[in-house]
């Protein structure tokens, strides 16, 4: 895992694209309406906040990882966060190759961005998906992260329940 670079973005951008694609598959409406888009990448990588996963020399994962407080994450309903801090860590547009979907590197990628991040003394994870993003969920609880309640996302013209995961280590 390294930090994303400018040059990364046509590959980072391509893995978006697939997700989208996978999402739709999945008879899902996460990421149907043009978010994220390359603008949004490339305004990660402006913030250095993008997250690559390199396998072969080649670009297999991205995440945006942002330390702070996080709008999104300002409201929670049906439950609470487990605890009032405002410096955490907040992981967004988490997505795989579909070169690599199968072989258990979203797994290894999320802890890898956890571990990076613990190296730094941040201990306050969070992260939402789909209600029926089992995909993800599998990844985000595989990780020990555990469902604290909703949020709302605003993507394109709707505000959609996500499903909001804490994990303090």
């Amino acid at each position: 895992m390294r930090q994303a670079q400018a040059d990364d973005l046509l590959d980072i951008k391509a893995i978006i694209d697939s997700g989208r694609e996978y999402l739709k598959q999945q008879g899902l409406n996460q990421w149907q309406m043009g978010y994220p888009n390359q603008d949004t990448i490339a305004t990660d990588l402006d913030l250095r906040q993008g997250y690559v996963l390199v396998v072969d020399h080649q670009v297999a994962g991205y995440a945006a990882v942002i330390v702070g407080e996080d709008p999104v994450y300002g409201v929670i309903e049906a439950g609470q966060w487990l605890n009032d801090d405002k410096s955490y860590v907040a992981l967004h547009r988490f997505a795989m190759s579909n070169q690599f979907r199968g072989q258990k590197l979203a797994q290894r990628f999320m802890t890898a961005i956890l571990s990076h991040f613990y190296e730094q003394n941040q201990r306050d994870f969070r992260i939402d998906t789909h209600p029926e993003n089992l995909a993800m969920q599998a990844v985000i609880t595989g990780n020990g992260f555990q469902k604290q309640g909703n949020v709302h996302i605003h993507e394109g013209e709707d505000r959609n329940v996500r499903w909001a995961y804490q994990l303090v280590l």
